[in-house]
């Protein structure tokens, strides 16, 4: 039986020598495939940095060899794990926007700083998942709803048509990077938002109150998209009403009787329940 035992043993720690043997190979080689993926990475986000750089400048020469830089990257790179079907479309669309807004004359500076801006921003959501670059055009988001609303609120056709042209240049900015990041029935939502609004935008005369109704439903989904919380609701002053101070001294007078005749109450009670007159020791209680 201990030969037995012993020679059970011997296989046993065969086997498992053999098998570190077999493995060590492959650790090193996933060790450096994933070296040589992570040094992708960053060449990849360096020369999408230098692109912006020089395309906001409007050197096409040096932006034409970070163009070249970065299409020979992506071509051997994997996007397992990085971003949904999606998000490598959108990258891919960026990139041929990019590089085709390059090719054409350089007269358009409008256009190179705006495809420029996309391709820096989707490559940034691609590498950068908990900050990226693209979360900071929530302010610019919240100041364009704040301009539709007081444009709407002033009557103002032309100031409703800027807000929202504004507002869609930040939206189709951001918008590549944001497909790479989120959920993608979300940005489904955001697209058809958008086309609503701009077909109720560019209206002579759009109807006010589903005007704002849209600019309502379109700050919950810029929360959404940003992934901030929606605001709690708040107790405003109520409206249609020159004299808030007024209804203050209501609700207050209110409140005062309140008071008043739950105090009268409770004396009232007093007064029924007591002890009884000329009683020697004992208490007897008026239910």
């Amino acid at each position: 039986m201990e030969r037995k035992g012993w020679g059970c043993l011997s296989i046993w720690l065969g086997l498992i020598i053999v098998a570190m043997f077999v493995m060590l190979p492959v650790d090193k080689a996933a060790a450096h495939h994933d070296a040589a993926h992570t040094a992708k990475m960053k060449e990849l986000d360096s020369a999408s940095e230098a692109l912006y750089r020089y395309m906001q400048d409007g050197d096409g020469a040096k932006a034409q060899l970070e163009m070249d830089r970065i299409v020979q990257i992506v071509q051997t790179l994997s996007f397992q794990g990085l971003t949904s079907v999606e998000g490598i479309h959108a990258l891919s669309e960026t990139i041929i926007d990019t590089r085709e807004a390059l090719a054409r004359s350089q007269s358009q500076p409008e256009e190179w700083r705006a495809s420029s801006s996309q391709l820096r921003l989707a490559v940034d959501s691609l590498l950068h998942k908990e900050q990226p670059l693209w979360i900071q055009y929530y302010k610019l988001f919240t100041d364009d709803l704040s301009q539709l609303s007081k444009a709407r609120t002033e009557s103002d056709a032309a100031g409703i048509k800027q807000a929202y042209h504004q507002l869609q240049e930040h939206y189709e900015t951001i918008r590549p990077a944001a497909v790479i990041q989120l959920d993608p029935s979300l940005v489904s939502r955001a697209d058809s938002w958008m086309s609503y609004m701009e077909s109720l935008c560019e209206e002579k005369a759009a109807e006010p109150d589903t005007l704002k109704g849209a600019i309502s439903s379109g700050t919950d989904l810029i929360h959404d998209l940003f992934g901030k919380k929606r605001s709690e609701p708040t107790l405003l002053p109520l409206t249609g009403t020159t004299t808030p101070w007024q209804w203050s001294l209501l609700i207050g007078g209110w409140i005062i009787v309140a008071l008043t005749y739950t105090g009268i109450r409770n004396y009232n009670a007093y007064q029924e329940v007591r002890p009884a007159a000329g009683s020697k020791g004992r208490h007897t209680w008026r239910l």
